[in-house]
């Protein structure tokens, strides 16, 4: 239950902060993130806030009548060795990239109960300290001035109320910047001479609390839908781990200008990555968390990771990319596979259930969609960059996650009613036996039992599951699995996504996020497949060298194109 605060028991400077708070989440973040302001760049904003120019003259019929550049687009650089402007000539035309897209056209969230948590967590610990017998003017960490007008509320509002009147989630923020500018000094940070360490005073007016209530909300406007791993409707900023509340302000301040327009330092995000990395490889040192709060802990560290894993891989920096490729995404998925979520199975399925009951299967889901989103991360590796999987198709022998619907549930009571509106639905088996049905169910046995009980976000997972074996097969890693029944999957695939999508209205497509691009991923499937029984084919794409540069990828699909009949 909310608790009730008095107006005699907090000046009214703190009413002020809350209020402007409460107004700008609630009148600028429920309108769409403007379209010069949110870019994607594979799957992460342009932190300039430029759209970024693509040329569809060049790409295969089911590509440039779609959203190709949620597989792979980069700034359009002349000068970079990763530009696809040298494999992708032509007339560009500028795109509001798949995040912007997103966060344009999603469904609006209700932020009540979100702003109600941080107004919650922005209450000061002590408000009435400041004012206590003890409290000398000296203690101030500002210049008094001589002539010391009334102290009235105008004159607080002069100051930072966080330093006045300091709140769990302000000292929590602090707390983080702390150690991100430690973090950048043990990095070397301004030694080198080529970056400078982080700045506290810098970092406060990026990461201080007048920036949270639009940062979260962008994040779950826009990276979010590609990245579902963690649940709106329970989370509360106040109630967080360091690591997962500073992930999810940097991705939301990607899409926000800070109210005091400030920039964000280019190492902020080298920074914040090794600082989450960090406390990864130090889970390999500890003992299997049993507690309760152990557990959640490691939960939200491995959701933070995932995140700036995301954002990181995102940036146009070739030696960025080839350090997540090969370091940290791999460091992510062996600790993921230590704690056994690739086989996390859920004991009881969606029903009608009361509140506690419903934030328990919450929290086992957020364990399923870790494995299924770090599982389709890592295939987005394989299709964009030929990088040889960390995570084995036939390992994956958790359940799959819920459907969109029941994962944005606002409420216990809501969760229930659409529970019980898919109580008729086959259950599915388990991903690594999805995937087995897939391979060796041919057109002549009829339709898959299961085929309608599947959701878009499922058959993204899958295609990038197809597409995980195509390349292992395709390298000689799967001697075993011939092409016919990796087609006979692929085949499969469509006919169920055909009707999955026969469903849909047309609102409900366009709030898809990434997974209205599975049919595209369907389509570069089919199309190495045909190439690989070409022996007239000679393209880097093809062979099994992994590469930070998307040029292979987009000199194939050129080529694709140009051998069309």
């Amino acid at each position: 239950m909310k608790r009730p605060i008095h107006s005699s028991s907090l000046p009214a400077a703190l009413y002020a902060r809350k209020h402007f708070l409460s107004q700008r989440s609630h009148e600028d973040m429920s309108k769409p993130v403007p379209k010069n302001s949110t870019s994607l760049r594979l799957l992460q904003p342009n932190r300039a806030g430029k759209g970024i120019p693509v040329s569809y003259a060049s790409l295969p019929k089911h590509l440039a009548t779609g959203s190709y550049h949620a597989l792979a687009v980069v700034p359009l650089d002349d000068n970079a060795l990763s530009s696809p402007k040298r494999h992708l000539p032509g007339i560009p035309v500028a795109l509001q990239l798949a995040i912007g897209e997103t966060a344009k056209c999603s469904v609006r969230r209700n932020l009540e109960t979100l702003n109600s948590h941080i107004e919650d967590a922005l209450v000061p610990t002590d408000p009435m300290s400041a004012f206590g017998s003890d409290f000398q003017l000296t203690n101030l960490p500002f210049q008094i001035p001589s002539t010391l007008p009334s102290f009235t509320d105008d004159y607080l509002l002069q100051f930072n109320l966080d330093t006045l009147f300091p709140s769990k989630l302000s000292n929590q923020l602090s707390e983080i910047m702390t150690e991100l500018v430690d973090t950048s000094k043990s990095m070397g940070l301004g030694s080198t001479g080529t970056l400078s360490a982080l700045d506290f005073m810098e970092l406060s007016t990026l990461l201080g609390v007048s920036n949270i209530s639009a940062s979260i909300s962008a994040f779950f406007h826009s990276l979010h839908w590609h990245l579902p791993v963690v649940h709106f409707p329970t989370f509360d900023p106040g109630n967080v781990s360091n690591p997962l509340l500073l992930s999810i302000f940097l991705s939301g301040a990607t899409y926000t200008i800070p109210l005091d327009g400030g920039a964000l330092p280019s190492s902020l995000f080298d920074v914040a990555e090794e600082y989450i990395f960090r406390k990864i490889a130090e889970l390999s040192t500890l003992a299997s968390p049993k507690e309760q709060s152990q557990l959640l802990s490691t939960v939200q560290l491995l959701q933070s990771a995932l995140i700036i894993e995301m954002l990181q891989f995102g940036q146009d920096n070739m030696q960025t990319r080839r350090r997540i490729r090969i370091v940290r995404h791999p460091c992510l998925v062996s600790t993921i596979r230590s704690l056994g979520i690739f086989q996390l199975k859920r004991g009881t399925a969606p029903t009608v259930c009361d509140e506690n009951t419903w934030k328990k299967l919450v929290a086992e889901e957020v364990c399923i969609r870790i494995a299924c989103w770090v599982f389709l991360a890592d295939g987005f590796l394989t299709v964009c960059f030929k990088n040889h999987p960390s995570i084995s198709v036939f390992e994956m022998d958790c359940h799959f996650p819920w459907s969109a619907g029941l994962w944005e549930a606002e409420s216990a009571s809501s969760f229930s009613r659409i529970a019980m509106s898919h109580s008729t639905e086959l259950p599915l088996p388990p991903f690594k036996d999805v995937i087995t049905q897939l391979l060796e169910t041919t057109a002549n046995n009829g339709p898959i039992t299961w085929g309608l009980s599947v959701s878009v976000e499922h058959l993204l997972i899958l295609i990038y599951a197809i597409n995980s074996l195509a390349f292992q097969a395709r390298a000689g890693l799967l001697r075993y699995l011939s092409l016919d029944k990796i087609r006979c999957a692929s085949d499969n695939w469509k006919r169920i996504w055909d009707s999955v999508i026969g469903l849909l209205n047309k609102d409900q497509f366009l709030h898809l996020g990434y997974p209205k691009h599975a049919q595209e991923l369907w389509w570069l499937l089919n199309a190495t497949l045909d190439a690989s029984s070409r022996d007239d084919v000679s393209l880097s794409y093809m062979d099994n060298t992994a590469t930070d540069d998307l040029g292979n990828l987009n000199e194939f699909i050129q080529w694709c194109h140009q051998s069309a009949p």
